[in-house]
């Protein structure tokens, strides 16, 4: 196993603090993430999910906050493909979701908006992901991340133009 600075940076957080989806602490996040980014089949993507940790039916938990973060850091690293895009798709769950009912009751009313922070830690690495056309959903964070809406409107239509033009070739 690599060194990773994403499981370094996970060490700093009081996981068993945080409350998390499946009704325990986040105490057991650190090592379902290791085992994410670990993957190598298609079989360990899938017992490795966040799904009912950082998020139930898109509604999500404290934890997603420094889970967005964790992945911000770990879509720098070299990661197989596979994986790379699981982590999209959980970062992208991060940033469009919403608080779940017993988070706003806890006073944390707006758990997205933190994990858009976060994420905007990997903003050249999502615009790299969309750039390279394999992972539209780097888009969709963007959209939602993206605090300088002038810069992604302008580096969407470029992009958008591009891949049309590559698609339109095959």
């Amino acid at each position: 196993m690599s060194i990773r600075p994403s499981l370094i940076q996970a060490e700093r957080v009081d996981w068993a603090s945080l409350r998390c989806g499946c009704g325990e602490t986040g105490a057991h996040l650190p090592q379902t993430f290791a085992r994410l980014l670990e993957a190598g089949t298609p079989g360990e993507i899938a017992e490795a999910t966040l799904d009912g940790h950082i998020n139930v039916q898109s509604l999500l938990f404290e934890v997603a906050i420094p889970v967005a973060s964790l992945i911000a850091a770990a879509l720098q690293e070299d990661l197989p493909e596979p994986v790379r895009l699981r982590l999209l798709d959980h970062l992208l769950t991060c940033v469009a979701g919403e608080s779940h009912w017993t988070e706003v009751e806890a006073g944390a009313p707006e758990i997205e908006v933190d994990c858009q922070i976060a994420a905007r830690e990997a903003i050249w690495t999502l615009y790299q992901e969309y750039a390279t056309g394999h992972a539209m959903m780097a888009r969709y964070i963007l959209e939602a991340v993206d605090p300088d809406q002038e810069r992604f409107a302008h580096f969407d239509a470029k992009l958008i133009s591009r891949i049309q033009k590559a698609a339109k070739r095959h």
